[in-house]
């Protein structure tokens, strides 16, 4: 038995000790004032900061009383209680159960944000695989999509520029892997993906002098040109398009 529920369980004895030594206490008569008690003990954990214990003693509520009225808020506490314990496994479980067990719920806008939130608290460096940034924007994306006037949309779209950055990072550092190492196509390509994909990513403007580097090195200087303007139009007082004019000012 682990320590956690340990401590939830004598915590829970010590309980029912008081209520059972002060006469002056009332006792329990039923299910739903026991539940109640569980689950206002469960809330003073939360107040405490004691969010493992916590979300035990939320999810014992929820085993014990799976058809009570308590039985879906406490489910939901559960993952909310795990999410601030960094256990964002744990967390996603009791939240994707909420989900499925709960799709009418007034709450389910927030089970689905924070659902997200944990995918984005594991996010990854740039340099490491992106996987859990994709579910996180795919998260996101579904919190803007499913309730898009929601208290959490504004925050899911802040949050998805924030994972097209990194996406999009991550894509930068490969391109320019390709285009450095003179693998021009492959380069191209992943440039390209960052326009069509992060368009409103910080990298847009090197991506564009990127291509406008390719295609002058290539010969093709109507599509560097072609990139130039485009840079120039967009983003007139960027430093990358100084850059790309220094390249092209000269070509007829």
């Amino acid at each position: 038995m682990s320590n956690l529920r340990a401590n939830t369980i004598i915590f829970l004895i010590l309980i029912m000790f008081t209520a059972c030594s002060d006469t002056k206490l009332m006792t329990p008569e039923t299910e739903g004032e026991k539940l109640q008690i569980l689950y206002n003990d469960a809330m003073e954990l939360v107040k405490k900061r004691d969010f493992v214990d916590a979300a035990i003693l939320f999810e014992d509520i929820e085993r014990q009383y799976p058809y009570s009225k308590w039985s879906n808020q406490a489910q939901l506490m559960s993952g909310f209680c795990y999410y601030k314990s960094n256990m964002y496994n744990d967390s996603l479980d009791a939240l994707e159960r909420f989900i499925a067990l709960y799709p009418g719920s007034k709450k389910i806008s927030y089970a689905y944000y924070l659902r997200a939130l944990n995918y984005f608290e594991q996010i990854s460096d740039v340099e490491r695989d992106q996987t859990t940034t994709a579910k996180a924007k795919g998260a996101f994306n579904e919190v803007v999509n499913k309730f898009p006037d929601s208290e959490f949309a504004t925050d899911a779209l802040n949050r998805i520029d924030i994972i097209n950055d990194r996406l999009a990072a991550k894509e930068m550092e490969i391109a320019r892997y390709y285009q450095f190492n003179h693998q021009w196509i492959s380069a191209i390509n992943r440039y390209n993906k960052i326009l069509d994909e992060y368009k409103t990513s910080v990298y847009t403007e090197e991506t564009l002098h990127r291509l406008v580097e390719i295609y002058y090195s290539l010969g093709l200087h109507e599509e560097a040109k072609r990139y130039a303007a485009t840079l120039q139009y967009n983003f007139p007082g960027s430093d990358w398009y100084q850059k790309s004019y220094e390249l092209v000012e000269d070509l007829s």
